[in-house]
C-alpha cells in the first residue's frame, strides 16, 4: 500500500498552501501526452487538493507548483506528489527545504490522497477541525470546482489567453464554500460554490465568447442494462441513449421499472433515443425493402415501449452507406450522429456541424466530429485541448463523449458535475436539443456511395478443435458460426421479401410486361454435345492447366475454333465451354462473340508467412498461393455438365475435394453454377487471406467500369476488397447510354455488360485488374454448397439477383417476369402497398411503390401502368404527402407518370386510378 513520507521539519510551522507538484515549467506546456494511468494520477492528485477540508485548514485556495524548479520561498505547505513527478522531484528537496512542510508522496488513488493530506494537516491552524466530516456530495462538487479551475486555465491558454482570475473574487468565495462546507452549513457552501462557477464562467466570457456544445452519449446493450443503465439514468446532466429497438424490447421485457424511469426522462426532455433500427445488421448487406422495415421495426418497438420514437440517427457498429439520408429524411428524422463507435473509419468531412447530402435528394443535419472516449482519464486530460480545436475550427463548436451504460471514467462524472453547475466548459444538451439550436451551421458532406467502407469479416486468430489446447472446451473460432452462411441465408431471406412486394404490382402492370422473359425449359437444341466422355486428363496436362496463368492464356484465344466441341452448353443466347482439364469454365460468350467473356475456377488460397520484422514490407496480395483445380471426371448430366475433382497445392498436394455443376437458364444468356467442396482441414488465419474461393478472370485488355452490388444498386468501385451479396457488374467504361430497354435478359448488340452473380456470398477480393476471388469458405468450416451465376448482357442484374435467391433456378424466369415493369431498365420499383376502397380489400384505388436508380444516372423517369393513373405525388417512406417543395411533381398522361429522379436516388411515390382495379389481392396479414 502506498506510504506517506516522513515531514521534512516536526516544528509546528502554520502551513500555509496545498500545493500539488505538476509536470511543467507553466500550463503554457501542461502535460496533456500522458499515458493513462499518469493521467489518472494527476487528476486525482490535483482534484483531492480541493477537499473543503483541506481548504478551510489553510485559509487558501489549492496552488500548484513545478517540479521541474524546487520551491524557494521556504514557506511551509502540504505538498502533493503524483507519481509522475516523483523521480525529478525526489533529487530537488532537501532536509531544510520548506522546513515545516509536509508531504504526500507514493500514495496513488484520490481517496488515498485525501486521506494522506488529510493526516498532514491534523494539527492545522485557523481553528478548523481537520477531522470534521463534510458531505460526500458536497465534497465531490469541490472535486469538480478544481478540475473546472484546471481545464478553464488550460483553455485559457489554449485560445491564447489568460483567465485573469487573481484579479477576481475566485479565490475568496472558493474558501467561503469550503469553510461553510466544513461548518455543516450546506446552503451557504452551494451558494458559494455557485458564486466560484459563475466567476469561471465570466472570464471565459471574456476571452471566447463563443457557445460551445457538449453531447453525452451513452451506448445501450443487452449487456448494460440493470444497474448500469439504472446509474446512467442518475446522471445529472442530459443524455442521448444509443439504442436498438431489439435492445429496448429486452428492456421493457425485463425491468418495466427502468423502463418507466427512461420514459420518464423522455417525456422530461433530459434524454434523447437515438437509433431507429431494430437490429444492427450491416448496411451493406440490406437492400432497401429490408433497410425500412428494420427501421419501421424499431420504430414500432420504440413507440410502444417508450411512448415516442428516436428523431435522432445513430448506432454503435453495422457500417455507414450514402442510402442513409434518404431513408431518414423519409422517416421525420432531425438529425444524426455520423461515426460509428466500433473503431470503422468513415470519411472525414472535417468539421463538426454537416448537412449531410446522400444519395437521391434528401439530405439531413449531422454531427461528425469524432466523439471522444469517455471511459479514459486521458480524454478528460486533453478535454481544454479538444474544445479549443473545435471552437477554432467549426462554426459550431460540438464535443461528444461516448461510452457504454455503466463504463464513464470517475472524471467524466466530474465533468458531468460541472455542467450540472455551469457551462463554462460547454453546454450539455441532448441530441435533439443539439439539432434545434444549431439550425442552419452545416457545412455540406457529399460523399460517394464506395466511399464508405465494407463490412470486414471477423478476424481468425486461429483454430483448434474441441480440446485440442489440453482443456475440455478448445478454443472459440469466431468464424465457427459461420457468417458467410449466415449471409446466404439472410439474402435469401431478403429476396423473397423483395419477390413478394414486387407481385402486389402485377394487378398494376401492363400484361406485356407480366409476360416478358417467362421461358420454360433450358434451350439445348443448339448444344453441341459431346460425343465421348473423356475419362481422365494426364497428369501432366493437369499441371498445364490447374493455375491461373494457363486459364488466362486461354481467355484471347477462347472462342477462335481451335479447341474442340467437347464440354460445351449453347442456347441462343449464350455459349460456355468447360475446361476439360480443370472442370471449371474455360470461356463463356455469346454465340457471336469473336473473344471469350469470362473464366471460372475453384481455389484454395493460402498467405505465405510475413518476412522478418525490419524487411521489407509485402503487400499479403503478394505473396499469396493458389491451389490448381483437377478435374477427375466430367459427365454430361440432364442440362448440364457435372465436374468432379481434387484441389490441389503447388507442392501436388490434396487440400480438398470439389463437385461442381453448370447449367443454363432456359433461353436467357446465363450459367448457373452449383458448387461443393470439402477440404482436409480447418484454415487458418484472417478471412481474406486463407480461404476457398470462386475465382473469376475477363481480359485485361478491355475498358471496364468494375462495379459492385450495394442496396441491389450497381456503384463503381475502386475497391479490392468489399461486399457484394447480389452481383458483381463489368460495365463498357465508354458507354454513356443506358442498357438495353429489351428484358432483363438478353440484349441482342455485343454485351456491354458480364455479370457475375454471388449468391448472397459477402466477401470478394479483385486479386488483380482483371481477376474476382469470391469467398466460399473461410475459418474452421471445412465444406459447403454453394451456387453462383455467370450472365452476359445483363440489363437489370438486380432482377436476375433477386429471383435467384428467392426462386431458384427453375423459378427464375417467372421471378424476373414479376420484377419487370415498362420503364427504364436503370429503375427498380420497391414496395408495392395497395391503397383500397373499404376494408373488403377488394376495389384496389391506388398502390404505394418507390422508384429506386441503380446505376448511377439522373434522369426522367416515365412508368407505364395497367391502369389509368388520375393523379401522383410524392411521399414519404410511411405513406405521408411530401408538403411544399418537399418533393418533385409528377406528369401524368393517361397510364404513364413521369418524374425526375437523382443518380442513386429512392423516391416514395403514391398513385391513384381512374378506375379502381377489382379483384385486388389483399395484403399479407
Amino acid at each position: 500500500m502506498a506510504r506517506m513520507a516522513s515531514m521534512a521539519s516536526m516544528t509546528h510551522m502554520t502551513l500555509e498552501r496545498i500545493a500539488v507538484f505538476l509536470p511543467c515549467y507553466s500550463l503554457d506546456d501542461f502535460p496533456t501526452w500522458l499515458e493513462e494511468s499518469q493521467a489518472d494520477d494527476l487528476l486525482a492528485a490535483w482534484t483531492a487538493a480541493w477537499h473543503p477540508q483541506l481548504i478551510a485548514s489553510v485559509d487558501r485556495m489549492p496552488m500548484w507548483l513545478s517540479a521541474e524548479v524546487p520551491p524557494a520561498d521556504g514557506a511551509p505547505i502540504v505538498g502533493i506528489v503524483p507519481s509522475v513527478t516523483e523521480d525529478r522531484l525526489a533529487g530537488m528537496l532537501s532536509a531544510n527545504c520548506m522546513a515545516g512542510s509536509r508531504w504526500v508522496r507514493q500514495v496513488s488513488g484520490r481517496p488515498a490522497i485525501v486521506a494522506a493530506s488529510l493526516a498532514a494537516v491534523r494539527d492545522g491552524t485557523h481553528g478548523v477541525d481537520a477531522e470534521a466530516v463534510c458531505e460526500p456530495v458536497l465534497t465531490d462538487d469541490f472535486f469538480a470546482l478544481g478540475l473546472a479551475w484546471l481545464l478553464c486555465e488550460l483553455l485559457a491558454r489554449r485560445m491564447r489567453s489568460s483567465t485573469g482570475l487573481g484579479s477576481t473574487s475566485f479565490e475568496e468565495s472558493v474558501v467561503a464554500a469550503a469553510r461553510a462546507a466544513v461548518a455543516g452549513n450546506e446552503a451557504i457552501a452551494r451558494e458559494r460554490l455557485q458564486e466560484c462557477f459563475d466567476v469561471l464562467l465570466a472570464t471565459r466570457h471574456q476571452y471566447y465568447p463563443v457557445d460551445a456544445w457538449l453531447m453525452d452519449i451513452v451506448l445501450l446493450a443487452e449487456s448494460t442494462l440493470g444497474r448500469r443503465l439504472a446509474g446512467e439514468l442518475d446522471s445529472p446532466v442530459p443524455l442521448t441513449l444509443v439504442a436498438t429497438g431489439r435492445v429496448v424490447e429486452i428492456l421493457a421485457r425485463d425491468d418495466s421499472a427502468l423502463l418507466e424511469r427512461l420514459r420518464q426522462r423522455v417525456v422530461a426532455g433530459t434524454l434523447s433515443p437515438a437509433g431507429g433500427r431494430y437490429e444492427s445488421t450491416p448496411l451493406d448487406a440490406c437492400t432497401p425493402e429490408t433497410l425500412w422495415e428494420s427501421f419501421a421495426h424499431g420504430h414500432r418497438v420504440w413507440r410502444e415501449c417508450v411512448g415516442s420514437v428516436p428523431t435522432t440517427y445513430a448506432q454503435c457498429t453495422g457500417g455507414s452507406s450514402a442510402m442513409v439520408p434518404q431513408v431518414l429524411a423519409s422517416f421525420g428524422y432531425a438529425g444524426a450522429i455520423w461515426n460509428l463507435f466500433d473503431g470503422t473509419p468513415l470519411p472525414d468531412p472535417g468539421t463538426s456541424r454537416i448537412r449531410w447530402e446522400g444519395s437521391g435528394d434528401a439530405a439531413i443535419d449531422a454531427v461528425a466530429r469524432a466523439p471522444l472516449d469517455a471511459r479514459l482519464a486521458t480524454t478528460v486530460l486533453q478535454f481544454a485541448d479538444k474544445l479549443g480545436d473545435a471552437m477554432d475550427h467549426d462554426h459550431a463548436a460540438i464535443v461528444q463523449c461516448a461510452h457504454h451504460a455503466g463504463t464513464a471514467n470517475p472524471w467524466f462524472d466530474c465533468l458531468r458535475r460541472i455542467g450540472r453547475w455551469s457551462t463554462v466548459l460547454g453546454t450539455f444538451v441532448t441530441a435533439d436539443e443539439l439539432f434545434r439550436r444549431t439550425a442552419g451551421t452545416g457545412t455540406l458532406a457529399t460523399f460517394e456511395p464506395d466511399a464508405f467502407p465494407s463490412t470486414l469479416p471477423p478476424f481468425v486468430p486461429g483454430f483448434l478443435p474441441v480440446g485440442a489446447d489440453g482443456g475440455g472446451a478448445g478454443i472459440v473460432d469466431p468464424v465457427s458460426t459461420d457468417p458467410i452462411g449466415m449471409s446466404v441465408a439472410a439474402e435469401e431471406a431478403q429476396s423473397r421479401v423483395v419477390l413478394e412486394a414486387s407481385r402486389a404490382l402485377d394487378r398494376v402492370r401492363p400484361l406485356d410486361t407480366l409476360e416478358a422473359g417467362v421461358h420454360e425449359g433450358i434451350r439445348r437444341s443448339d448444344a453441341v454435345v459431346p460425343q465421348a466422355h473423356s475419362e481422365g486428363v494426364s497428369q501432366t496436362d493437369r499441371k498445364k492447366t490447374s493455375g491461373w496463368p494457363a486459364i488466362v492464356r486461354r481467355i484471347v484465344g477462347a472462342g477462335s475454333g481451335s479447341s474442340s466441341e467437347q464440354f460445351v452448353l449453347e442456347n441462343k443466347a449464350v455459349r460456355v465451354r468447360v475446361n476439360p482439364a480443370t472442370g471449371g469454365v474455360l470461356s463463356l460468350r455469346r454465340p457471336g462473340d469473336r473473344g471469350n467473356q469470362l473464366s471460372q475456377q475453384l481455389s484454395l488460397r493460402t498467405t505465405l508467412a510475413a518476412p522478418p520484422a525490419g524487411s521489407h514490407w509485402e503487400d499479403p496480395q503478394e505473396r499469396a498461393d493458389y491451389s490448381g483445380m483437377v478435374a477427375d471426371r466430367i459427365e454430361r448430366v440432364r442440362g448440364g455438365i457435372h465436374s468432379l475433382g481434387r484441389l490441389v497445392d503447388s507442392q501436388g498436394r490434396d487440400v480438398g475435394t470439389f463437385t461442381q455443376r453448370l447449367f443454363l437458364v432456359n433461353d436467357m444468356p446465363l450459367a448457373r453454377l452449383d458448387m461443393s467442396v470439402k477440404l482436409l482441414k480447418p484454415l487458418f488465419g484472417p478471412v481474406f487471406e486463407e480461404h476457398v474461393a470462386c475465382r473469376f478472370a475477363w481480359n485485361e485488355n478491355d475498358s471496364l467500369d468494375f462495379c459492385r452490388s450495394l442496396h441491389a444498386q450497381s456503384i463503381v468501385t475502386e475497391r479490392t476488397r468489399f461486399t457484394a451479396p447480389h452481383f458483381v457488374e463489368l460495365r463498357d467504361a465508354s458507354s454513356t447510354a443506358l442498357p438495353s430497354e429489351s428484358s432483363a435478359g438478353a440484349s441482342r448488340a455485343a454485351p456491354e455488360r458480364i455479370a457475375i452473380f454471388t449468391g448472397g456470398l459477402p466477401w470478394h477480393i479483385r486479386s488483380s485488374p482483371h481477376m474476382l476471388d469470391s469467398i466460399l469458405l473461410a475459418g474452421s468450416r471445412t465444406e459447403g454448397a454453394f451456387t453462383m451465376a455467370m450472365g452476359l448482357g445483363i440489363d437489370r442484374p438486380w432482377d436476375v439477383a433477386m429471383a435467384l435467391h428467392a426462386a431458384g433456378p427453375e423459378g427464375i424466369a417467372g421471378s424476373i417476369g414479376s420484377l419487370k415493369h415498362t420503364g427504364p431498365s436503370n429503375v427498380r420499383i420497391t414496395g408495392g402497398v395497395p391503397v383500397y376502397a373499404d376494408s373488403t380489400c377488394q376495389r384496389m384505388i391506388g398502390m404505394r411503390v418507390g422508384l429506386l436508380e441503380s446505376v448511377g444516372r439522373s434522369g426522367d423517369v416515365r412508368i407505364e401502368w395497367g391502369a389509368e393513373v388520375e393523379s401522383a405525388w410524392a411521399c414519404d417512406a410511411l405513406g405521408r404527402p411530401l408538403a411544399g417543395d418537399g418533393g418533385p411533381t409528377f406528369a401524368v398522361d393517361g397510364r404513364s407518370t413521369t418524374v425526375w429522379l437523382r443518380r442513386y436516388g429512392w423516391l416514395h411515390m403514391e398513385l391513384r386510378f381512374r378506375v379502381p382495379v377489382s379483384q385486388a389481392v389483399p395484403p399479407a396479414a
